[in-house]
Order: structure tokens, then C-alpha cells, then sequence
């Protein structure tokens, strides 16, 4: 979960040094459309302004936070097939829209290939300890237990 919430948290920072240091594409702030996310539901964080500060925080934006679990890195990440497949698909996220109406995507600001590298441990199967007889498999967010195997 901790890969997760870091991937899609790296491409929310990729995208604000994107506007500060060139905006080349011309993203429209009012328009960019990608939240941060955290693994707790805290209301107050739903609907925030961000950039406060001067110059050097950024520019002001609306914003807000999801929860981990529901954010589009997640679903991504449970239907790749390979990690080719998983950096093609967060290429093709949609973060925003210049003032012209056009999709910008996150391979315009870069970041698949950092997103992917937080994500590539995370496609294997871990493990865990439970008080239960049959060691759970966690894979994707999603749990999978073994009856025929027990723990002595």
C-alpha cells in the first residue's frame, strides 16, 4: 500500500515542478485534475487549497486528497500484466487539461519510469503472519489464502 500511495504521490510533486520550472504544454491550473492521496479517510483533506506561500511554494491550485485504495495507481496496478504493461498504463493518465481542452498525460510530465520503479517490488506476492492456521497471500491489495498449507 506504502508503494502505491509513494507512486501516486511522486507524479502529484512531478507535476507541480513540471509548472514551476517550465509548463511547456501549457497546463491550465484550474484544470489539473490529479489528487494526492493518504491512507486514512480525514474529511478535512477531501477539498484543499494548495501553493500558499509566495513564489517559491508554488503556485495556488485547488486539490484534495483520496484514500490509497481508491485511487487510479491502485486499480492500474492490480490490472497490469508486467511491469512493460504497468508503465505503459500510468503513461496514459490523464492529469490534466491544457487551456485548450487537450488531455495532458502523465508521460508528458515524465513520470511512468519513476512511478514504475516505486511500484516493480510491489508486483510480487507477500507473505504474512497470521493467527490463523493458513499463511494469507497478498497480492495487489487483494488477499488469497492457502487451506492446504498450515502453519505449525
Amino acid at each position: 500500500m506504502h508503494a502505491i500511495g509513494a507512486a501516486h504521490n511522486l507524479l502529484a510533486a512531478m507535476i507541480d515542478n513540471y509548472i514551476h520550472w517550465s509548463n511547456e504544454i501549457r497546463l491550465d491550473l484550474r484544470r489539473v485534475n490529479w489528487r494526492r492521496v493518504v491512507d486514512i479517510n480525514d474529511r478535512q483533506l477531501r477539498h484543499i487549497v494548495t501553493g500558499i506561500g509566495g513564489a517559491a511554494n508554488g503556485f495556488p491550485m485547488e486539490g484534495g486528497f483520496d484514500i490509497t485504495v481508491a485511487s487510479e495507481v491502485m486499480a492500474i496496478f492490480c490490472l497490469a500484466r508486467d511491469l512493460k504493461d504497468l508503465q505503459a498504463r500510468l503513461g496514459r493518465i490523464v492529469i490534466g487539461y491544457t487551456r485548450e481542452g487537450e488531455a495532458v498525460t502523465a508521460t508528458e510530465v515524465k513520470a511512468p519510469g519513476a512511478m514504475t520503479a516505486l511500484l516493480k517490488d510491489a508486483l510480487a506476492p507477500n507473505l504474512v503472519q497470521t493467527s490463523r492456521t493458513a499463511p494469507p497471500l497478498f497480492t495487489a491489495g487483494h488477499l488469497r489464502t492457502s487451506p492446504t498449507v498450515a502453519i505449525p
